[in-house]
Formats: structure tokens, sequence, C-alpha cells
């Protein structure tokens, strides 16, 4: 068994490119040596990036919204906005080492909380990724495109059960999938096969209940309407 305390292979900065460029060793390092620094810088610059979209949206707000309507000041949504977007993402975090450590005891890999708290926290990567690409995509042609299956759907079409699941099969999701087989097998040391397989379930599952949470909330905002409407 490896040793937590181990020394680390790869530098901090190795280990934040070889995530994407060189996966299998480089979470081979992580497991056998965690830490927390690239993770942390991940997630502040998964929150720093998504302030892209948001400033993007709030530019193209005036045309949308009727005029005289209140609005509050531009920097206090994007403040907001960035310190809930890292808040959340610091308590996503732990969480998903939590499940990753109850599912490796389950399937028999006994798991130190540290090495599930390191790979979950580089698995962060995706989400730099996406901020990259869609800032990219927003300079270059000034809207904000969604990459996927839902590409082609409406924005109330995205707010539906059916949208939630196609703006989910994207080329983030597939790498996210990817990477974290990587990541699971040799955290649990186990074979990328099965480490995939329950990735897999996982990923369906999140959609599942995203979906569902869409479903509940567009009936809560028809019997909304309707109970609005009904004495009419």
């Amino acid at each position: 068994m490896s040793n937590p305390d181990s020394p680390r292979d790869k530098s901090l900065l190795a280990r934040a490119v070889g995530v994407l460029a060189d996966p299998e060793p480089t979470f081979q390092d992580i497991v056998k040596s965690p830490d927390y620094v690239v993770p942390i810088v991940f997630i502040v610059l998964a929150g720093a990036l998504g302030l892209v979209p948001v400033a993007h949206t709030l530019k193209t707000m005036p045309e949308l919204i009727p005029s005289g309507m209140p609005m509050p000041p531009k920097s206090f949504t994007i403040g907001i906005t960035l310190i809930t977007s890292i808040v959340g993402q610091f308590i996503v975090w732990p969480l998903r080492a939590l499940i990753f450590s109850g599912i490796g005891a389950i399937i028999g890999s006994r798991v130190d909380f540290r090495k599930s708290l390191a790979v979950s926290g580089y698995l962060n990567v995706t989400l730099v990724i996406s901020g990259i690409i869609t800032a990219i995509v927003i300079a270059t042609t000034g809207h904000a495109v969604v990459l996927g299956l839902g590409m082609t759907l409406s924005p109330q079409q995205m707010t539906t059960a059916w949208g939630v699941v196609l703006s989910n099969i994207n080329v983030f999701s597939l790498i996210y999938i990817a990477l974290s087989s990587v990541a699971l097998a040799k955290l649990w040391n186990v074979k990328i096969s099965k480490a995939a397989s329950i990735t897999i379930i996982m990923w369906i599952l999140v959609i599942a209940v995203s979906a569902g949470s869409a479903h509940l909330g567009s009936k809560l905002t028809q019997f909304q309407v309707n109970v609005g409407v009904g004495p009419n």
C-alpha cells in the first residue's frame, strides 16, 4: 500500500497540466501524495471564468427586459455570482470525495479520505476547460453557445427535463467521464473499465436528479400560473 505522505514525483504545475496531458501517471502520483493547492486554484479559476457568460448576459439583458424595471448594479451581481460559484464548488468538492470514499468501501477498496479529496479536487479541471472554451466562444462570436446536444434548443426548452438531459451530453461531460475513470481506477486500485462503469452510473444519476428537479420546477411554475389565472 502506498504511503500517503510519500514524496510526489511531479511538481504542482506538472500535475495541473498532467491531469489532461498524461492523466494515468499523474493521478497515480496524486493518489500517492495528495495535495490541495491545485484543486483550490482550479476552483478559483473556474469561478473567475464563470463571470464571462454572466457579464455577457448583463450586457445583453437591457434588450430583454422592459425599460423602467429596476436592476441591481452589475458589480453587485458579478460579485455575488463569483462568491456563490466558488462557495458552491468548495461544498461540492468534499461531498464528491465522500461519495468516492463510500463507493470505494462498497467495492472493497479502503480509501484514505485525503486521497479521495485530492482526486475530487483535481477533477475540477473540467470546469476550468469549460470556462476557457466558453470565454473564447463569447469573445470571438459575441454569443454564448451551448456546446453539446442541447445547442439547438431554445432557452425555454433548455429548462425542461429533456433539455437538461441533452445539455449535459457534451464534450465537457465526456472529458469528465474519461478523467474520472482514470482517477478512480487509481484511487480504488481497480481496472479502468470498472471505474468507468461506476463513473457513468454516477453521471446518469446526477443527470436524472437534475432532470427531475427541472420537471418539478416546470410543474410548480405551471401550477402557480394556473392558480393565478383561475380566479379570472
